[in-house]
């Protein structure tokens, strides 16, 4: 066995063995990292405020969670007598400090009946700047027992960190307060009857303990994982194939539309990597010089993931040509779209290479009706199906759009 063949056997036994990988689950979505405030340091603290009790008829759940899980981290016990009922949240409250003639705002204020809680949040932001000393005097204008902290994710660096414990400032992780929030869940969450915020409340400490870790965010499970990095090289070569491949597509496709306008293919413009359109969905771009050196009037080669494939194949294709106008709704272009309806037959004929469905638009028009987008599945829905209907169909296009006589009629 030469080393090619030997090189191809061994990948597709790796493609056997990843084909047993066990799909992983899919993640289920939340409502606040999906549609909320994400990462966003001040939505997030107004979101966390709203269940500190900071509007009325709010719940005060996460204040209760975050003073229980500074409590325990200090070894306090004087939370006994808080009516969590009576503790509202404000929100950047301000206080006018003189050494800087400027007035400095603390994130979040819990106040009690006989304490006050003073939160400076920090997601991505540093905290060398933050004026710690004047927070300080506006907690301790309260005259009450005073709780302080610097809220932030678990991998917060040093940048938060080190001012912060200079500062006297003890810093509390996410996952440390939404631990706090489950062990008071049975005991102040579930019997509430707020069925809605309950329900908000679990998105919120869900949303915290995505983010607590943003350093160490995955993509992958721990399997897949460790699949890639045992079968590195294995990968690596699949990917060198693939590059091969759409280098392979691109020259063929190429040589099949010069073929059909007798033109050379150094006269056909395409890029240096095929487009990528989402969905696993990819395309080559060719502009012929004989179309025009705008480059808008192109034909298409789109390829995809496909099991119905007519070869041993797992691929599909399709074929598309654009067409570019100076105007809108141009004659010219309703005539080719009529004339590309009326030869493509709506299913697959022996007379020609390419088909549409008789149930999907294959025609329509785009940048404010100046692009007319003309397209088609191969009549063999093979890669040898593709070329001939990318080259049978660029000779068409060229046919009734491009040549002198064509340009007459339709523009007549």
């Amino acid at each position: 066995m030469s080393s090619e063949s030997a090189d191809l056997a061994a990948l597709e036994r790796f493609f056997e063995k990843l084909a047993l990988l066990p799909k992983p689950e899919p993640l289920t979505p939340n409502l606040f990292s999906v549609a909320g405030p994400g990462q966003h340091e001040n939505r997030l603290s107004d979101l966390m405020a709203f269940f500190m009790g900071g509007y009325p008829g709010a719940p005060h759940w996460l204040a209760k969670a975050i003073l229980h899980a500074l409590a325990r981290k200090f070894d306090h016990d004087d939370l006994q007598q808080v009516d969590w009922e009576a503790i509202t949240t404000e929100r950047e409250v301000g206080s006018w400090n003189v050494e800087s003639e400027s007035t400095k705002r603390l994130d979040l204020v819990v106040s009690g009946n006989d304490f006050v809680l003073g939160i400076e949040h920090k997601v991505w932001a540093a905290a060398t700047n933050n004026p710690f000393y004047a927070y300080d005097k506006l907690l301790e204008s309260y005259a009450v027992t005073t709780y302080k902290c610097v809220l932030c994710p678990d991998d917060t660096k040093e940048g938060v960190r080190i001012p912060a414990r200079n500062a006297g400032w003890p810093t509390l992780s996410y996952s440390e307060i939404v631990a706090s929030a489950y062990e008071l869940y049975g005991q102040d969450v579930a019997p509430s009857n707020q069925t809605k915020w309950q329900v908000f409340y679990q998105e919120l400490l869900q949303h915290l303990a995505s983010i607590a870790h943003p350093t160490e965010e995955k993509t992958m499970t721990k399997n897949e994982l460790d699949f890639s990095l045992k079968h590195f090289n294995s990968l690596y070569e699949a990917s060198q194939r693939l590059k091969q491949f759409e280098q392979e597509l691109v020259a063929e496709g190429k040589s099949h539309i010069a073929a059909a306008l007798q033109i050379a293919t150094t006269d056909i413009n395409t890029k240096n990597n095929p487009e990528d359109w989402g969905d696993n969905i990819k395309a080559w771009r060719f502009s012929p010089s004989t179309w025009g050196n705008s480059g808008a009037a192109q034909i298409c080669l789109i390829y995809y993931p496909s099991s119905v494939s007519e070869g041993d194949e797992s691929i599909g294709f399709e074929v598309r040509v654009y067409l570019e106008s100076q105007t809108s709704n141009d004659p010219w272009l309703k005539n080719i779209e009529q004339a590309f309806l009326d030869v493509t037959p709506v299913t697959k004929q022996p007379s020609c290479s390419w088909y549409r469905d008789g149930n999907d638009t294959h025609t329509w028009y785009e940048v404010k009706g100046r692009w007319l987008a003309l397209s088609a599945w191969p009549h063999e829905y093979t890669k040898a199906g593709a070329m001939k209907a990318l080259g049978d169909l660029a000779k068409w296009v060229n046919e009734h759009a491009f040549l002198p006589e064509a340009q007459a009629t339709t523009h007549a």
